[in-house]
């Protein structure tokens, strides 16, 4: 893995267990979001060099998959070990492609390599059956096997987590697989990747591809050698993959977009709701797919959620991650999701919407190169403006009211997307009646802690398809096979 000691990180293609520029050596800049300095250059893949990632994968797989799980368990335990003491190095690499501040991308570097040591336990603990049968000359029994090589294509709002969560269970079952990161975020999930290949993670096991072009993507994904599609991102792009796999009926699980509410009940912690709201609404610039996008309070505690959000809201320290590694907030990774977030404040204001604080960057010189934009609260919404419908993937929190529950329900499932809804009350009778008529795949109650290694994370109608996290998420890697023996 390359020095980021130096002004520009330069982050080569991983195949079979070897640093390697591309085969053409055309390479492709990376700009810092914060102050739009060029902070990285990148290999840029040719289809010759996916061709070796594939068949360096391929081959890896008949050794990797022959190991037990726990041989494979003490393997993949040293390298995130070693990972662990490269997370400066790679968080540092993180605050500079994607904008998050250092703090925490450092801290989505340990987490990660917990996420991929919780699989590697499971992997242990993936049992078979026994079955009863028809005849006393026959046993049968049911086995689970790795599925084979793995395409995983990754996001740009948690580059090295939302990796993990794919990693971690192939890994586990005994795949390879071939990773290919978004073009926004390429540095940190290949340099996460290389230090789990310095720790000992064998050649061919992990390869990472780098590449602006779809036409690279879209052949990764249907190469007959690949068995296993995974991917993040948007619902559009989702849909274009099943399509792309339909034909040789792949394995596939998706984590897609939401639009996600929050209810706030009569009987609701008020204080609470409005720190779980402010944590999940603004947390990495409103960047991730189980942000609040929208809040339906109680109509008599509308005027003091809203106060509390404000207040909280105004607290955010805004700067670049990595001149102070400290602060709340860092910009937005894209210019493009910086026009999305001022299309919808530019459309809710023009409908009739209030804007309690924020609504425009922050102001100052360190600002002005940056995709700045403030914490933004509106009111007096209604269900035609953008960011109610859309998803604004941005720090943008609109609050309006209700006075049935029952309505408050309606509004919260009618959307296409189906991911993640929060819930705050008291009353048990409502806590269980509501979060069973939600139409989404987790209902957090009284808390934002929407993602955890043992739960599954699964998005109900446009908002993915399979699941991601638990130990369920290891079947996503494992073909089911039945061996029935007639003894002679």
């Amino acid at each position: 893995m390359n020095s980021i000691v130096s002004e520009i990180a330069q982050i080569d293609l991983l195949i079979d267990g070897k640093s390697r520029p591309a085969s053409d050596k055309k390479r492709w800049e990376i700009k810092s979001p914060a102050t739009g300095d060029v902070v990285g250059s990148i290999a840029s893949a040719t289809r010759e060099d996916l061709i070796a990632a594939i068949e360096s994968s391929q081959k890896a797989f008949f050794s990797w998959s022959k190991l037990t799980a726990y041989e494979r368990d003490k393997i993949i335990r040293k390298a995130t070990n070693h990972v662990r003491s490269k997370a400066e190095e790679i968080g540092r690499l993180m605050a500079l492609e994607q904008g998050k501040p250092f703090n925490q991308s450092k801290g989505e570097i340990t987490s990660s390599c917990d996420t991929i040591d919780y699989y590697a336990a499971e992997g242990l603990r993936i049992e078979g059956t026994v079955l009863a049968t028809e005849d006393k000359n026959y046993r049968s029994s049911v086995i689970y096997q790795p599925v084979g090589v793995c395409a995983l294509i990754t996001p740009w709002n948690y580059p090295v987590s939302l990796l993990s969560w794919k990693l971690g269970p192939a890994l586990a079952a005994g795949c390879t697989v071939v990773l290919k990161p978004t073009p926004v975020t390429p540095m940190s999930p290949t340099a996460f990747c290389a230090a789990l290949i310095e720790g000992g993670i064998p050649a061919g096991v992990i390869s990472v591809i780098n590449s602006e072009s779809v036409a690279i993507a879209e052949e990764l994904v249907t190469h007959p050698l690949v068995a296993k599609v995974a991917m993040t991102g948007s619902t559009r792009t989702g849909k274009r993959l099943m399509e792309l796999v339909a034909p040789s009926l792949k394995r596939i699980s998706l984590e897609l977009g939401g639009q996600c509410p929050a209810i706030v009940c009569a009987d609701a912690d008020v204080d609470l709701a409005a720190k779980m709201v402010s944590y999940k609404g603004f947390r990495n610039m409103g960047q991730s797919c189980s942000a609040v996008n929208r809040v339906y309070v109680y109509e008599s505690l509308h005027d003091v959620f809203v106060e509390k959000l404000r207040v909280l809201a105004e607290k955010h320290t805004i700067g670049d991650g990595i001149t102070d590694g400290a602060v709340d907030l860092g910009p937005m990774a894209t210019s493009a999701g910086l026009d999305t977030v001022k299309e919808h404040v530019v459309d809710a204001v023009k409908k009739g919407a209030t804007i309690v604080c924020g609504g425009a960057a922050p102001k100052g010189e360190k600002f002005e190169r940056g995709n700045f934009y403030q914490p933004t609260i509106l009111t007096k919404v209604t269900s035609d403006m953008l960011v109610m419908r859309e998803e604004t993937f941005g720090p943008v929190v609109p609050v309006t009211t209700f006075t049935q529950l029952d309505d408050a329900i309606r509004q919260a499932n009618d959307t296409k997307w189906g991911l993640v809804t929060y819930l705050f009350a008291k009353d048990y009778s409502t806590i269980v009646r509501v979060s069973e008529a939600l139409e989404a795949g987790t209902v957090c109650v009284n808390n934002g802690a929407v993602n955890t290694n043992y739960a599954p994370y699964a998005g109900w109608k446009d908002s993915g398809f399979g699941l991601e996290l638990s130990r369920d998420a290891m079947f996503e890697y494992l073909k089911t096979k039945h061996i029935k023996v007639a003894l002679s």
